[in-house]
């Protein structure tokens, strides 16, 4: 019983000395898209996040970002169709975060300066399609050109101090349109437009006084 007693008191201490942090994420990377027209194109990504400490492992923010699509049926099984599309995506979101923290002893110092993590969000993207002349003759529907995004993903992060980290981090978002190229296949498309993306960010965290 005294044991019991004495592990909650030294949790409840930990926990009462631990100060949470306002984390700035910021970085630049690749997507690649895959829509009803190509397949895997890659194009470049930019993201930006802002988070908060909820503990010492668990984070929630606000992610913005801008993500250009790129597709062309050149090298794919439809070449002869000739499509080709650009498309611009402003995204926002709201993600959680969780953060392993290394608890092995003894604990090395290398493995204090890693943060895997994983994260999940919920959001909004806006997008801009340019399908080129072939592909915007075959383009009959209407669509609306917002949708809801889920994405998700895992990230490395590398801290150098107490104020800084880089971020390396990969992940899928999933949108509720077939419509990211301004295109859709009735026929043969068979689930709605996604793309990955691999980012290099870097963060900056800042102590929250209470």
């Amino acid at each position: 019983m005294f044991l019991l007693v004495f592990v909650e008191i030294h949790v409840s201490a930990q926990d009462l000395n631990y100060i949470p942090r306002i984390y700035i994420e910021a970085g630049a990377g690749i997507n690649l898209s895959y829509c009803d027209v190509g397949g895997g194109s890659p194009g470049p990504s930019v993201r930006a996040a802002f988070l908060y400490d909820l503990s010492p492992e668990w984070r929630l923010g606000v992610n913005v970002g801008f993500h250009h699509l790129r597709g062309t049926d050149r090298g794919t099984a439809n070449e002869a169709r000739m499509y080709a599309y650009s498309s611009n995506l402003n995204e926002i979101s709201a993600t959680g975060m969780y953060v392993f923290k290394f608890k092995l002893y003894p604990v090395k110092k290398w493995k204090l300066r890693l943060e895997p993590r994983i994260r999940a969000g919920l959001g909004v993207i806006q997008f801009q399609p340019r399908p080129n002349e072939v592909l915007a003759s075959a383009s009959r529907d209407t669509y609306l050109p917002v949708a809801p995004v889920f994405s998700g993903g895992v990230g490395l992060a590398f801290t150098f101090d107490r104020e800084m980290a880089l971020l390396l981090e990969a992940g899928s978002n999933l949108t509720t349109s077939d419509f990211l190229e301004g295109y859709t296949n009735h026929n043969f498309s068979e689930s709605r437009d996604m793309f990955h993306s691999i980012l290099l960010k870097f963060v900056y965290f800042v102590p929250v006084g209470w």
